[in-house]
């Protein structure tokens, strides 16, 4: 067996030593990066930190309370005033969990990741997502998550779909298959410039299914990113249940508050993931 020849004194580099360099000339790279391309907080414009889009002080103003809420009741129809396992005027059908309000600095961080292309926010925004109930046990090892999709033709546009992003980072943490079941049919108006009674009938009948034998007869996570009069949701959720859906629970990055009803429901503490 050779052994290596060294002179006195002198330490012998192996691979094990590049590492630390290695990482120290990433980072660096990382930095002139950030540098050269100004990269900014999408939510105040400061500095985030590196690999990181929000920087810790929009981190922590955006609060980790989710809320459970009512979609019909978000809707507009006859409002309660307490839902916890169910609401007590439309049961368990329509049940949304959503992550904090749509407030400073989160409303403006959810536009850039939506309009402006910052598609790195996509696992910070999947963190507000509250965790469903059960996962792994009993009804929890049927789920299976579903995106509610854009139109084919504004993907294109905006270059991504973030809710589809969302529901892989969500993947990831839960262990529940992606199954991108629903297609929306029509380019309509985009609900984020419409008042609330014309979301309803903006979005009606937008939604068919496209894989239903994956859907029949499974508990479904319906995902969305802002949920505010519940009009989207709800118009998915009637196309899955056609399909042959057993339950569909809706879950929310954000709410949008300020609708029949959005302040009103259980809350529970979202765990930072």
């Amino acid at each position: 067996m050779t052994q290596a020849l060294r002179a006195p004194g002198r330490r012998v580099w192996g691979v094990g030593d590049m590492i630390p360099i290695r990482s120290a000339l990433r980072a660096c790279f990382t930095d002139l990066c950030d540098m050269m391309l100004d990269r900014r907080c999408s939510g105040c414009g400061g500095s985030p930190p590196r690999d990181r889009g929000v920087c810790p002080g929009c981190d922590g103003l955006v609060d980790r309370t989710g809320v459970a809420l009512c979609l019909q009741c978000l809707h507009g129809d006859a409002v309660s005033f307490r839902v916890e396992r169910g609401c007590p005027a439309h049961g368990s059908t329509r049940l949304l969990l959503a992550g904090p309000s749509f407030e400073p600095p989160l409303d403006r961080l959810i536009h850039a990741f939506k309009y402006e292309g910052a598609s790195a926010l996509a696992g910070w925004v999947a963190s507000l997502l509250p965790v469903p109930p059960g996962l792994g046990e009993g009804i929890g090892r049927e789920y299976v998550l579903i995106p509610v999709p854009l139109h084919p033709a504004r993907r294109a546009w905006r270059g991504f779909d973030q809710t589809s992003l969302l529901a892989r980072h969500a993947s990831e943490r839960w262990g529940v298959p992606v199954v991108d079941a629903l297609l929306r049919t029509r380019d309509h108006e985009p609900q984020a410039r419409l008042e609330p009674d014309r979301r309803r009938t903006n979005v009606a009948g937008a939604f068919r299914v496209a894989a239903g034998a994956l859907v029949s007869g499974r508990p479904i996570l319906l995902l969305d990113d802002v949920a505010t009069t519940g009009s989207t949701l709800l118009a998915a959720a009637e196309a899955l249940d056609q399909a042959g859906a057993t339950w569909v629970l809706s879950l929310a990055a954000s709410h949008g508050g300020g609708q029949p009803g959005a302040k009103r429901g259980g809350t529970a503490a979202l765990p930072r993931q």
